[in-house]
């Protein structure tokens, strides 16, 4: 999708982080931005912060684990913009626990959110962008530890949601080239980025209570300490590149390159031996 200029994009999670970094890069090249978090005062501040300067922005209070809550961001979206044209999954939790003591309740919080929010979020939008028969994108945010085991020990609940977006995309962008639906599909998966993701055991709800072990910011692959580490505004501004020449990865950090080759190493070895035994 080229064409940006007097477009309506919408960001989950855009009260702070990548997300409020692509509301303002989105705002930048002209487009409309709908922006919605769980955090009023943070996602007021920034749709306040964009309209300081010209941009303009709406901000909503949204739980992407509900999806009458994104049914509501639609429709004022549809009613104040008229469109969604780019719509931006990246709400999103982190839970440093080993899985030996993830709970129930732990799985449920970070499911509901990582992996339930993108899809809340594409069955409520994806059809209205449908129906608007034109060009128009999708940007689905995982992880780099949605497609390589990065080796920090207590990701395992946040790696398995990644994960789950990752293939989500690939399948969801071949449905739609499949169709003949000019809808692109790109998943990005960031290394380290300075967020505040390390911390989202603020907006915890009531009833899925935390665990035994707090999290570590120090094991965030997300985390400023990780050396790598880019800033939100970067991360933006690679997705936006994405999203102009359709990609369906949008890698920000080569330098985790070799993790995802050894991985790939270790699958095709496993075909290959499953082929020798065959044989």
């Amino acid at each position: 999708m080229q064409q940006l200029e007097g477009r309506v994009a919408v960001v989950t999670g855009g009260g702070s982080g990548i997300g409020a970094a692509l509301a303002r890069v989105c705002g930048a090249a002209g487009m409309r931005v709908a922006l919605a978090d769980v955090e009023a005062d943070a996602v007021e501040g920034v749709a306040a912060s964009m309209r300081d300067v010209g941009m303009q922005a709406l901000s909503a209070v949204v739980d992407v684990r509900r999806r009458e809550d994104l049914e509501r961001l639609a429709e004022r979206t549809y009613a104040e913009f008229g469109a969604c044209d780019l719509l931006c999954n990246n709400a999103g939790v982190m839970l440093n626990r080993p899985l030996l003591e993830t709970s129930a309740e732990d799985w449920e919080w970070t499911l509901s959110v990582n992996l339930w929010g993108v899809i809340h979020g594409l069955g409520v939008f994806l059809p209205r962008m449908k129906e608007q028969r034109r060009e128009g994108h999708v940007v689905n945010v995982a992880s780099i530890a949605g497609i390589t085991n990065i080796g920090a020990l207590g990701l395992g609940a946040y790696s398995t949601s990644k994960a789950a977006v990752v293939m989500l995309s690939e399948f969801l962008r071949t449905e739609l080239e499949t169709g003949g639906i000019p809808i692109g599909v790109s998943v990005v998966c960031p290394g380290a980025v300075a967020t505040r993701i390390a911390e989202s055991e603020r907006n915890r709800p009531e009833g899925l209570g935390s665990g035994p072990t707090a999290a570590q910011a120090a094991a965030d692959p997300n985390s400023a300490q990780v050396p790598g580490t880019q800033t939100p505004i970067e991360v933006a501004e690679a997705i936006l590149e994405g999203v102009r020449e359709n990609h369906a990865f949008i890698l920000t950090h080569p330098e985790m390159k070799g993790g995802a080759e050894a991985r790939s190493r270790r699958l095709l070895g496993a075909f290959d031996e499953a082929a020798a035994k065959s044989s």
